[in-house]
């Protein structure tokens, strides 16, 4: 599996990329921190998982997810948000969210919600 991470905080990067090691499902992962970054990451490695911190400037996180949920695309997107927003987790959803976690307090939902994915497309 390919995993493109994208948040601007290095810290949580850090920790998303320990809990991916240890998993041991994921072949590549990537990172990005801003919006272009991420959409040329995406473009160029076709992830199958990408984790979205839904706070990038400028509304970058829901274009990121209007791009990588179009019609045809086989890409699971985990939201990552600094609290549960209903509005917010529903508007996600409307796009094509997979999974929706406050990453502070449901953090260790998301190798589960990984482990999902993988066992759905093999």
């Amino acid at each position: 599996m390919k995993v493109l991470i994208v948040d601007y905080s290095i810290r949580i990067v850090e920790r998303l990329e320990e809990m991916l090691s240890e998993a041991g499902n994921i072949a590549y992962m990537h990172k990005a921190v801003s919006y272009t970054q991420a959409i040329n990451l995406y473009q160029k490695i076709k992830p199958d998982i990408v984790l979205l911190d839904i706070c990038l400037p400028a509304d970058g996180s829901f274009k990121i997810l209007k791009e990588v949920k179009k019609p045809g695309s086989k890409t699971c997107v985990i939201i990552l948000a600094v609290e549960k927003d209903n509005y917010v987790h529903e508007h996600c959803n409307s796009l094509g969210a997979d999974f929706f976690f406050d990453k502070y307090s449901e953090f260790e939902k998301i190798p589960a919600a990984i482990d999902s994915i993988i066992s759905k497309n093999r």
